[in-house]
Protein backbone atom coordinates (compact mmCIF):
# COMPACT_ATOMS: atom_id res chain seq x y z
CA UNK A 1 0.00 0.00 0.00
CA UNK A 2 2.51 2.05 0.92
CA UNK A 3 4.94 1.58 -2.79
CA UNK A 4 1.42 2.71 -4.09
CA UNK A 5 1.06 5.72 -2.08
CA UNK A 6 4.52 6.44 -3.19
CA UNK A 7 3.65 6.31 -6.61
CA UNK A 8 0.62 8.46 -6.31
CA UNK A 9 2.68 11.09 -4.97
CA UNK A 10 5.08 11.09 -8.21
CA UNK A 11 2.67 10.98 -10.50
CA UNK A 12 0.78 14.07 -8.94
CA UNK A 13 4.00 16.00 -9.15
CA UNK A 14 4.52 15.50 -12.46
CA UNK A 15 0.87 16.77 -13.56
CA UNK A 16 1.84 19.85 -11.41
CA UNK A 17 4.89 19.87 -13.18
CA UNK A 18 3.03 20.74 -16.40
CA UNK A 19 0.86 22.83 -15.25
CA UNK A 20 2.31 24.71 -11.86
CA UNK A 21 -0.70 27.15 -11.36
CA UNK A 22 -3.30 24.19 -11.59
CA UNK A 23 -5.22 24.76 -8.36
CA UNK A 24 -6.67 20.87 -8.81
CA UNK A 25 -3.11 19.66 -9.32
CA UNK A 26 -2.24 21.22 -6.00
CA UNK A 27 -5.35 19.73 -4.11
CA UNK A 28 -4.41 16.02 -5.50
CA UNK A 29 -0.71 16.49 -4.36
CA UNK A 30 -1.01 17.76 -1.13
CA UNK A 31 -3.97 14.87 -0.92
CA UNK A 32 -1.27 12.38 -1.92
CA UNK A 33 0.99 13.62 0.29
CA UNK A 34 -1.11 13.45 3.74
CA UNK A 35 -2.20 9.63 2.74
CA UNK A 36 1.22 9.16 2.55
CA UNK A 37 2.66 10.86 5.43
CA UNK A 38 -0.42 8.90 7.31
CA UNK A 39 1.15 5.97 6.41
CA UNK A 40 4.44 6.26 7.18
CA UNK A 41 2.93 7.42 10.95
CA UNK A 42 5.11 11.22 10.70
CA UNK A 43 2.96 14.64 10.92
CA UNK A 44 0.90 16.03 8.33
CA UNK A 45 -0.83 19.06 7.76
CA UNK A 46 -4.83 19.44 6.07
CA UNK A 47 -6.36 22.87 6.29
CA UNK A 48 -8.57 23.80 9.08
CA UNK A 49 -12.15 25.15 7.89
CA UNK A 50 -12.71 27.80 10.07
CA UNK A 51 -15.06 29.77 7.41
CA UNK A 52 -12.95 33.32 8.33
CA UNK A 53 -10.02 34.60 5.52
CA UNK A 54 -7.21 36.80 7.03
CA UNK A 55 -5.76 39.19 5.26
CA UNK A 56 -2.82 37.47 2.52
CA UNK A 57 -0.62 40.16 2.30
CA UNK A 58 -0.23 41.96 5.79
CA UNK A 59 -2.57 40.05 8.63
CA UNK A 60 -0.16 41.30 11.12
CA UNK A 61 -0.60 38.77 13.96
CA UNK A 62 -0.40 39.52 17.36
CA UNK A 63 -0.49 36.76 20.32
CA UNK A 64 -1.86 37.56 23.80
CA UNK A 65 -0.90 34.47 25.90
CA UNK A 66 -0.91 32.81 29.76
CA UNK A 67 -0.70 28.97 30.99
CA UNK A 68 -4.26 28.08 29.73
CA UNK A 69 -5.61 30.44 26.97
CA UNK A 70 -3.90 32.21 24.29
CA UNK A 71 -5.82 34.85 21.66
CA UNK A 72 -4.05 35.43 18.49
CA UNK A 73 -5.60 38.42 16.85
CA UNK A 74 -4.60 39.60 12.85
CA UNK A 75 -6.00 41.53 10.29
CA UNK A 76 -9.08 39.98 8.54
CA UNK A 77 -9.13 39.63 5.04
CA UNK A 78 -11.30 42.35 3.16
CA UNK A 79 -12.39 43.63 -0.33
CA UNK A 80 -11.94 47.36 -1.38
CA UNK A 81 -14.32 48.41 -4.34
CA UNK A 82 -11.76 51.05 -4.58
CA UNK A 83 -8.81 49.16 -5.85
CA UNK A 84 -7.29 48.94 -9.15
CA UNK A 85 -4.67 47.25 -8.50
CA UNK A 86 -1.99 49.09 -9.21
CA UNK A 87 -1.01 50.01 -6.04
CA UNK A 88 0.19 48.70 -2.84
CA UNK A 89 -2.12 50.04 0.28
CA UNK A 90 0.36 50.36 3.03
CA UNK A 91 -0.86 49.26 6.90
CA UNK A 92 0.53 49.20 10.16
CA UNK A 93 -0.55 47.83 13.47
CA UNK A 94 -0.54 51.72 14.63
CA UNK A 95 -3.30 52.70 12.30
CA UNK A 96 -6.51 54.19 13.89
CA UNK A 97 -8.80 53.63 11.50
CA UNK A 98 -11.52 50.35 12.71
CA UNK A 99 -10.62 47.68 9.87
CA UNK A 100 -11.96 43.98 9.79
CA UNK A 101 -10.36 41.86 12.38
CA UNK A 102 -10.05 38.47 13.65
CA UNK A 103 -9.59 37.25 17.16
CA UNK A 104 -8.61 33.16 17.87
CA UNK A 105 -8.82 32.04 20.92
CA UNK A 106 -7.35 28.90 22.23
CA UNK A 107 -8.74 27.32 25.00
CA UNK A 108 -6.83 24.36 27.17
CA UNK A 109 -3.86 25.81 25.75
CA UNK A 110 -0.30 23.94 26.78
CA UNK A 111 2.43 25.79 24.23
CA UNK A 112 2.43 28.77 21.63
CA UNK A 113 5.25 29.68 19.74
CA UNK A 114 4.87 32.40 16.49
CA UNK A 115 7.96 33.64 13.80
CA UNK A 116 9.91 31.73 11.20
CA UNK A 117 9.75 30.69 8.63
CA UNK A 118 8.06 33.59 6.10
CA UNK A 119 6.08 32.07 2.86
CA UNK A 120 9.02 32.40 0.83
CA UNK A 121 10.60 29.52 3.28
CA UNK A 122 7.80 27.83 4.15
CA UNK A 123 9.16 25.15 1.34
CA UNK A 124 12.02 23.84 4.03
CA UNK A 125 9.17 23.20 6.51
CA UNK A 126 9.18 19.64 7.01
CA UNK A 127 5.49 19.84 6.66
CA UNK A 128 5.74 21.59 3.58
CA UNK A 129 5.35 18.13 1.53
CA UNK A 130 3.03 16.63 4.54
CA UNK A 131 0.05 18.51 3.04
CA UNK A 132 0.55 22.19 4.05
CA UNK A 133 -1.74 24.18 1.49
CA UNK A 134 0.10 27.48 2.12
CA UNK A 135 -1.62 30.62 3.52
CA UNK A 136 -4.45 29.66 6.39
CA UNK A 137 -5.24 27.61 9.42
CA UNK A 138 -4.39 24.14 9.50
CA UNK A 139 -4.12 20.91 11.91
CA UNK A 140 -1.49 18.92 12.21
CA UNK A 141 -2.07 14.71 12.69
CA UNK A 142 0.79 12.64 14.60
CA UNK A 143 2.42 15.46 16.17
CA UNK A 144 5.91 15.69 16.89
CA UNK A 145 5.34 18.50 19.59
CA UNK A 146 2.53 16.71 21.04
CA UNK A 147 4.95 13.60 21.14
CA UNK A 148 7.85 15.72 22.60
CA UNK A 149 5.67 17.52 25.48
CA UNK A 150 3.66 14.70 26.50
CA UNK A 151 7.71 12.96 26.62
CA UNK A 152 8.51 15.71 29.14
CA UNK A 153 5.31 15.68 31.20
CA UNK A 154 5.61 12.60 31.58
CA UNK A 155 8.25 12.49 34.78
CA UNK A 156 5.25 14.26 36.39
CA UNK A 157 3.55 12.13 39.56
CA UNK A 158 0.22 12.70 38.13
CA UNK A 159 1.09 12.11 34.42
CA UNK A 160 -1.25 11.44 32.31
CA UNK A 161 -0.46 9.88 28.84
CA UNK A 162 -2.84 10.36 25.69
CA UNK A 163 -1.85 13.86 24.83
CA UNK A 164 -2.81 13.30 20.98
CA UNK A 165 -6.53 12.49 21.63
CA UNK A 166 -6.97 15.29 24.33
CA UNK A 167 -5.02 18.07 22.31
CA UNK A 168 -4.75 19.51 19.11
CA UNK A 169 -1.72 20.77 17.42
CA UNK A 170 -2.91 24.23 15.11
CA UNK A 171 -0.59 25.66 12.52
CA UNK A 172 -1.53 28.88 11.11
CA UNK A 173 0.34 30.39 8.03
CA UNK A 174 0.47 34.27 7.43
CA UNK A 175 2.60 36.31 4.97
CA UNK A 176 5.67 36.62 7.62
CA UNK A 177 5.35 33.82 9.95
CA UNK A 178 3.75 31.11 11.03
CA UNK A 179 1.60 30.67 14.63
CA UNK A 180 1.40 27.01 16.39
CA UNK A 181 -0.47 26.42 19.18
CA UNK A 182 -0.95 22.95 21.72
CA UNK A 183 -4.67 23.54 22.58
CA UNK A 184 -8.04 21.37 23.26
CA UNK A 185 -10.01 23.99 21.01
CA UNK A 186 -10.15 27.25 19.11
CA UNK A 187 -12.84 29.65 18.38
CA UNK A 188 -12.86 32.87 16.15
CA UNK A 189 -14.83 35.88 16.23
CA UNK A 190 -14.61 38.53 13.81
CA UNK A 191 -15.16 42.37 14.59
CA UNK A 192 -14.15 45.83 13.44
CA UNK A 193 -11.73 47.36 15.65
CA UNK A 194 -7.97 49.16 15.20
CA UNK A 195 -4.80 46.91 16.33
CA UNK A 196 -4.90 48.16 19.91
CA UNK A 197 -8.69 48.09 20.21
CA UNK A 198 -8.28 44.44 19.25
CA UNK A 199 -5.52 43.78 21.43
CA UNK A 200 -7.44 45.08 24.61
CA UNK A 201 -10.28 43.13 23.87
CA UNK A 202 -8.02 39.89 23.75
CA UNK A 203 -6.51 41.30 27.04
CA UNK A 204 -9.81 40.75 28.20
CA UNK A 205 -10.05 37.34 26.83
CA UNK A 206 -6.95 36.26 28.67
CA UNK A 207 -7.66 37.46 31.57
CA UNK A 208 -11.22 36.47 32.51
CA UNK A 209 -12.19 33.17 34.30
Amino acid sequence: MRRNLELAVRQAQKRLAQDYGDRESWVNLHEAERQLAAARHQAWAEPLDLEVTWDAGAPLPHVLSNGFKAVLVCRAAMADPDWDGTYAAGVSSSDQTPTGMLEFTFSGCHSVKIGGPNDEALSGHPLFTRGLDGCGPHLVHNSEWIAEQEAINSVHEYHQGGWHERMNHYFFVFHDEVFEALAKSVDVRSHRATMAESLASAAQVIVEA
